[in-house]
């Protein structure tokens, strides 16, 4: 399992957004972003965003359009002598963002789908290629971590496991000697591309023995990539 081989695609998709990548195209248009109550109510409903929040003065704040001017939904703290207005973008994912919530919520979608071209979002979007890329590595990134966070174990009776180490580094200049880097030991599913990422100080059989146990359901064949 070389570095190079270890892509994180969107079939991973479904354990950050619960769901999305297997709704149908035409209802995630008809029903999920035909307007900014729709993908409000998507987002509470999959744990993606409050349903209430408090505000400083104790009070709930309501969601609504509190100004002419404004684009998007906020939160106001319905408390006569406050009245203080936040935003609905809570939360490092939407915080890092000034695109409208619809269109994250349609790029989410399209990247589930495996739409990965740079013309798709261009097309659906109207976004900057530097905006996309951006976005792109960023829902790589979060696949990465929660699959490092969080593994679980794979295959099972008939399913062919492959497993190997790699260590990550850089190797420029590294030509004759040790390559410095983190050692990362991984299995992945040949029936269903399920896979685990464990990083591990070495690669010792009393490492990871334990590992393979935990993480490779019982009545795996297990090949190891040399």
């Amino acid at each position: 399992m070389a570095a190079a081989s270890l892509t994180f695609t969107p079939m991973l998709m479904p354990i950050i957004f619960p769901d999305i990548g297997v709704v149908p195209l035409k209802r995630f248009y008809q029903s999920i972003v035909t307007d900014q109550d729709a993908v409000i109510r998507w987002l509470q409903e999959n744990g993606l965003m409050a349903r209430g929040i408090v505000c400083k003065c104790g009070r709930l704040m309501k969601i609504g359009k509190f100004s002419h001017a404004a684009e998007e939904l906020g939160w106001r703290c319905m408390e006569k002598a406050c009245r203080k207005v936040a935003s609905l973008r809570v939360g490092p994912f939407f915080e890092s963002s000034n695109q409208k919530l619809i269109e994250l919520i349609e790029f989410i979608f399209l990247w589930s789908k495996d739409y990965q071209t740079t013309e798709t979002f261009e097309e659906n979007l109207g976004w900057s290629r530097s905006t996309i890329t951006g976005w792109k590595n960023y829902m790589r990134d979060l696949c990465v971590t929660r699959y490092l966070s969080y593994p679980e174990p794979i295959g099972g009776p008939g399913e062919i496991v492959e497993i190997d180490e790699s260590k990550f580094g850089n190797h420029k200049y590294s030509r004759g000697r040790l390559l410095s880097g983190q050692w990362v030991f991984g299995g992945v599913c040949r029936g269903t591309s399920d896979m685990f990422m464990i990083p591990v100080a070495e690669r010792s059989a009393s490492t990871l023995i334990p590992l393979v146990n935990d993480f490779i359901r019982p009545g795996s064949t297990k090949y190891h990539n040399v």
